[in-house]
């Protein structure tokens, strides 16, 4: 049985948007790799994988992204936030 604490620190590990599908499909239509922020390294997808140590904020392509509007995502920055 877990915790409400354990379920809050699992959520906050696992990204903000935990549950979006990061299928080969979806990776597809990811603004990732071309957005100004994207710190490299192959990862992608961080509305459901959260933020990425170091990543400096340099614009954001989040709300211009397919996933943004297929999951119904608030907010940007994904990637440092």
């Amino acid at each position: 049985m877990l915790l409400n604490t354990d379920k809050a620190d699992m959520s906050k590990s696992r990204g903000k948007y935990f549950g979006i599908c990061t299928s080969y499909h979806h990776s597809k239509g990811c603004n990732c790799p071309t957005c100004p922020s994207y710190p490299g390294n192959g990862i992608f997808m961080f509305c459901s994988k959260g933020s990425y140590p170091g990543t400096q904020k340099k614009g954001c392509m989040c709300s211009e992204c397919f996933m943004y509007g297929k999951f119904a995502l608030q907010g940007k920055y994904f990637c440092s936030e």
